[in-house]
């Protein structure tokens, strides 16, 4: 076989793998998350599949430390469609504590749902809107004011 039959052939060859590895790398890093409307509104099948859900969390917070033990729930936002009457999501995560992680803030947990109901989640996503302050009515824009120095 000629030599430069042999380099396009591998050129080729290198540049499908490459195309391949985009195209995943692409999905999974757009994977969709539900609201926990959403979530509930699947089919069984659905909801026992890896999903993303988002949702406030709620109390009680149970962390176990020596076993790296999170259990937590999740509802639905205040104001959405369908608010309480939606069933909150009652989810186990093995991992490290997030930060920030107390009542009313918002989560997105990635995971699958047990066929006992509660949602074993791999991952959890702290969405903390408390850094970000809405500007005050008046003023053009959001303003950062240094600290100011220590007296010494």
């Amino acid at each position: 076989m000629p030599r430069r039959l042999r380099l396009a052939l591998a050129a080729g060859g290198i540049g499908v793998a490459v195309v391949l590895l985009m195209v995943t790398a692409i999905r999974a890093a757009s994977n969709y998350y539900y609201t926990l409307a959403r979530f509930r509104a699947l089919p069984a099948s659905g909801q026992h599949a890896f999903a993303q859900v988002n949702g406030n969390l709620a109390g009680p917070i149970h962390w176990d430390p020596v076993g790296e033990k999170l259990t937590f729930t999740v509802v639905a936002p205040p104001g959405s469609s369908g608010g309480s009457a939606i069933q909150p999501l009652r989810v186990t995560y093995h991992g490290v504590e997030p930060n920030a992680f107390k009542a009313g803030i918002t989560v997105v947990v990635a995971g699958t749902l047990t066929p006992g109901g509660t949602f074993d989640a791999r991952q959890v996503l702290v969405k903390c809107p408390s850094n970000y302050s809405a500007t005050p009515p008046g003023q053009s824009g959001a303003q950062w004011n240094p600290p100011a120095p220590a007296a010494h």
